[in-house]
């Protein structure tokens, strides 16, 4: 019974929509004094209202979250400018160290997709900052990467069919 019939809809019948006769029943039928009208609305509207009350609040619980405790590194206040900047150049050569092993891997990946890669601007700022270190840098990572050949290649080595025999 769930099913719409094919010939119904065919003829019709579900093409031209009209509620406001329920409507007017609707509001014909809560309008007739009852002697407990305004009793069963109030228990239909709370019940309503628990409902929706139990379903947020039971259905999806929600945890407060707990307060955290965030350590940070604490400088002591009588820090001597030299110590501060030798820190901030410890940083930044740490952060450079990170950089040049990242662009040799991305080296890497371009050598073997076969794309140019220009690094020559940051490699020139990583010798700066690290000096001789960049360069042990560059030699460890740099290693060449496979040779892979070409479709051309591996056409031009795959045997030839023998000719056929002649009679």
């Amino acid at each position: 019974m769930g099913a719409i019939s094919p010939k119904l809809v065919r003829m019709g019948m579900f093409n031209n929509w009209d509620v406001s006769g329920g409507l007017s029943d609707f509001w014909g039928y809560i309008r007739e004094p009852r002697p407990h009208r305004w009793t069963s609305w109030g228990v239909a509207i709370a019940f309503a209202i628990v409902l929706f009350w139990g379903f947020s609040k039971y259905l999806i619980p929600y945890e407060k979250p707990q307060p955290q405790i965030i350590y940070f590194e604490n400088w002591t206040a009588n820090r001597s400018e030299a110590e501060v900047h030798a820190d901030w150049v410890a940083r930044a050569k740490e952060t450079t160290r990170e950089n040049a092993k990242r662009r040799a891997e991305f080296q890497k990946l371009a050598d073997m997709m076969g794309v140019e890669y220009d690094s020559t601007e940051a490699d020139k700022v990583t010798r700066e900052t690290l000096g001789e270190e960049a360069d042990a840098l560059a030699k460890s990572s740099t290693a060449a990467p496979p040779k892979r050949s070409t479709l051309a290649e591996r056409a031009a080595r795959r045997p030839q069919p023998a000719p056929p025999a002649q009679k």
